[in-house]
């Protein structure tokens, strides 16, 4: 009878303390599945990813696009104009800011500029030396300067950008760095989350490999402030360079130019700003009653 008491009061104690640890279970697992939230549900981008990706990333492009700018500079070499063709497009240029701002001049020294340029016989646009630029597109092709320059220009351009992709996709791919502060569109998911297939994140959050390209973009106004100079630095004018050199070999046709420089210099009318210039001053201030004393 002792025996089945004391089992029974055994049995209540296992009872008993199984209850205690299923409900201090039950606690720890509700504490740990309740995590703060803030606000109203939006993610918190972690400290560490600020620490140890976002400011990496962009003090490796500062450095790496110094590193660019130097070296660009020791590869590219300056192109060497014709002397004729600058003056020729120097002239017409001087002609058209005659034409714009020629109006701050007096009558007499807007005329002597204009008979510079027109004038039937001393003219500049009347110069019968003058004749159209011929050049041989595969000549210019065939030279070994050019294709020199542009290689020089594709490894300046091209291999840098390849080298940094790769580092950034091996390195820091995955992480979400940044949250854009105005509202965007689906059509700007694919620019700001390369990298990262998540259907149901923001579209104003930013991926590694998306702030690695909108730092790139705008690079080259820090590197002029630190360098105390104009970068030299800017991919889409150096692919905008590239693309004109093909276009080198096209002729100009300098007397076709000179002539529809010359019909609109003179159908150029000239009105003088300093005329009555102390008139307009008075009346700006409202002292007309001065300009009859």
């Amino acid at each position: 009878m002792v025996s089945v008491k004391g089992a029974a009061v055994c049995v209540g104690v296992l009872a008993a303390a199984g209850g205690a640890m299923a409900s201090a279970g039950a606690a720890a697992e509700g504490e740990a599945w309740n995590w703060p939230h803030h606000g109203h549900g939006e993610i918190i981008l972690d400290s560490r990813i600020r620490d140890w990706v976002l400011i990496p990333i962009f003090v490796i492009m500062i450095f790496f696009t110094m590193l660019r700018e130097y070296a660009g500079r020791l590869l590219t070499a300056s192109p060497k104009a014709e002397a004729k063709a600058f003056k020729e497009t120097q002239a017409l240029q001087r002609s058209q800011i005659l034409r714009t701002q020629g109006n701050w001049l007096t009558e007499t020294g807007f005329q002597r500029r204009r008979a510079f340029f027109v004038d039937k016989e001393k003219g500049v646009f009347n110069d019968t030396s003058v004749t159209k630029s011929e050049k041989d597109p595969l000549a210019m092709m065939s030279d070994p300067n050019m294709m020199m320059q542009q290689q020089k220009s594709m490894f300046t351009v091209m291999l840098p950008q390849m080298i940094m992709m790769g580092l950034i996709s091996f390195f820091f791919s995955g992480f979400v760095m940044v949250r854009i502060p105005v509202p965007l569109s689906l059509k700007f998911k694919s620019m700001t989350q390369r990298g990262i297939e998540l259907s149901a994140l923001d579209v104003s959050f930013v991926s590694s490999f998306s702030w690695y390209v909108l730092v790139s973009v705008g690079i080259s106004g820090v590197i002029s402030l630190l360098l105390g100079r104009q970068s030299t630095v800017n991919d889409a004018a150096a692919m905008e360079q590239q693309m004109k050199m093909g276009q080198a070999g096209q002729a100009m046709d300098t007397p076709k130019l000179y002539q529809a420089e010359q019909e609109a210099l003179n159908m150029a009318e000239h009105k003088p700003v300093v005329d009555q210039a102390e008139a307009r001053l008075l009346t700006m201030f409202g002292l007309e009653d001065q300009l009859a004393s």
